[in-house]
């Protein structure tokens, strides 16, 4: 049998072997000598895990340095909340002329004076520290903006584009065709993955900053028609999935991908759009969940074509301050922000939504955050106990009694409490987390021993479908000695092999979030 060592210490060592059995669906396990230990699920406590729950929106241009504080004692229906428990993720809503003002000159950078990119630094730096991951939406098209949206740079290399009015704003937006546009484009997208390319700290770029809103709708290219419409969709995912191959990259799906409109029946051509930039590694997301004008069938068909196999990021559709009313003309019949919120919630269900949104506004009680949690609390809740997925060991049977060297069996049974799916299939995440065992020393709970059952995939495991496996270990190179069996989801690509995905379930855990199954004796 093929086993890997990994050192951890002069004495301790990582044994990764595979499982030897394909799993089987249903209660069905080999028959084991041992102990057979019971879990119980955890569903309320809110895990911070990849591309799971609520993303907690920031609007960069405003600057807003009481967000934190504001949203961390923010009133709801149940008296004060700290917003930032229930969410894993900041979403830094952004545009490029603010991360990259001047050409070779980035927010990131401390040398970067701006005083938006003194704000990004700040913000990113203080979603750190609270244990969240940060994710990005931006536009580059200046059409409805009082500010440039495309770096003023790009014009003056001599990209060719066209300008748009907002009140006394003069704004200008390269055509997405514009090979000067392009070029520049290219170098920003490449000196930005180099900065966030990292899943320990950042969690996805949401869309590609083209068209309308950075939507990918409403697009203006330079032929004045949609010839070069599939060429810069074929470009731009390419780049994406090029640059950012640690953190996921969505695509704004519509049915107009790409297209000039923004209205209207599904184009033909959209569908076949999509699927080519999922081909290439991207996922999918919407910015329309509970607009019945604008996600519908069509929209929830593409969500179902990719069901368990790409995340979806869902994004509420109607906002309080710039829509009002009109939310209460929607085909969906609301009456209220909370037959809004539950439309929305709706739509997230239906199509296995991973991440739904916390939409901010610098009022706060404008916010949608806050209608949330005035008017839908329950829903919040919900969406996190059964809406994002929640993986846990329903049973494990481990040998009590072993002797060194030889092999032994674990059963183990596995289920997902939530309606989404954990996407470790995604080309970003291939080959990062594993389903491990552990032989835990008593003295400090660290590992001895780790073996990886190759097998058992968490994106396999769909609510209310158990997975069970049969798992063959050697242990060659196990002392004598006694040691405490443990499992836990690992993330194979951290230096220390440490837990990355956290299990949903009431038990006895590790410092380290090792879940302990019983004590067993190697003789």
């Amino acid at each position: 049998m093929n086993i890997k060592y990994f050192a951890i210490s002069i004495a301790a060592y990582f044994l990764v072997v595979p499982s030897c059995k394909k799993p089987e669906t249903g209660d069905g396990t080999d028959t084991v000598a041992g102990k057979e230990v019971s879990f119980t699920p955890d569903r309320k406590t809110n895990l911070r895990n990849p591309l799971c729950g609520w993303v907690l929106y920031n609007g960069i241009g405003e600057m807003n340095y009481d967000f934190f504080k504001r949203y961390e004692s923010m009133s709801s229906s149940e008296g004060r909340v700290d917003v930032t428990s229930y969410a894993n993720t900041i979403l830094v809503r952004t545009s490029w002329a603010a991360l990259n003002p001047e050409e070779g000159v980035y927010a990131w950078q401390e040398s970067c004076n701006t005083p938006v990119a003194k704000y990004y630094r700040w913000l990113v730096g203080e979603a750190k520290a609270r244990g969240m991951r940060i994710g990005f939406g931006y536009g580059i098209d200046d059409r409805d903006k009082h500010e440039p949206f495309t770096p003023p740079y790009v014009r003056a290399k001599g990209a060719k584009g066209y300008e748009t009015k907002t009140g006394s704003y003069n704004g200008w937006t390269p055509f997405p065709d514009d090979p000067v546009f392009q070029k520049c484009y290219e170098k920003f997208i490449h000196d930005f993955a180099q900065e966030i390319n990292d899943p320990e700290h950042y969690e996805f770029v949401h869309g590609v900053g083209i068209g309308k809103w950075g939507e990918y709708h409403n697009c203006i290219y330079s032929t004045g028609d949609e010839t070069n419409r599939g060429a810069v969709i074929d470009w731009v995912s390419t780049l994406f999935t090029k640059e950012f191959t640690k953190i996921p990259t969505f695509i704004n799906y519509h049915r107009l991908i790409g297209s000039m409109k923004s209205d209207g029946a599904a184009d033909p051509l959209s569908e076949g759009f999509v699927d080519q930039c999922v081909k290439k590694g991207m996922s999918i997301g919407s910015g329309a969940f509970g607009m019945g004008s604008y996600f519908g069938t069509w929209e929830k068909g593409i969500a179902l074509k990719y069901q368990y196999k790409r995340p979806v990021v869902a994004e509420g559709g109607w906002v309080k301050t710039s829509h009002g009313d009109a939310a209460f003309k929607d085909p969906h019949g609301y009456k209220t922000w909370s037959d809004v919120r539950q439309g929305e919630y709706n739509d997230a269900i239906a199509c296995s939504a991973n991440c739904l949104d916390f939409r901010y506004s610098k009022n706060v009680e404008d916010s949608e955050t806050y209608s949330w949690f005035n008017d839908a609390f329950d829903l919040v809740r919900k969406f996190i106990s059964e809406g994002t997925y929640r993986l846990y060991p329903q049973k494990v049977t481990v040998p009590e009694t072993a002797k060194a060297g030889t092999q032994v069996t674990i059963n183990h049974r596995w289920t997902n409490l939530g309606q989404a799916y954990c996407p470790t299939n995604i080309p970003q995440f291939k080959d990062k987390y594993k389903v491990a065992f552990a032989l835990l020393d008593p003295s400090n709970e660290k590992p001895v021993a780790m073996y990886y059952d190759e097998q058992a995939q968490p994106c396999d495991w769909y609510k209310n479908k158990p997975v069970s496996y049969s798992f063959k270990i050697d242990l060659k190179g196990v002392k004598p000695g006694k040691y405490i069996w443990a499992t836990g989801i690992v993330d194979d690509a951290s230096a220390d092999r440490k837990i990355g995905i956290y299990i949903a379930v009431k038990g006895d855990f590790t410092a380290d979030n090792w879940l302990k199954i019983s004590d067993v004796t190697i003789q």
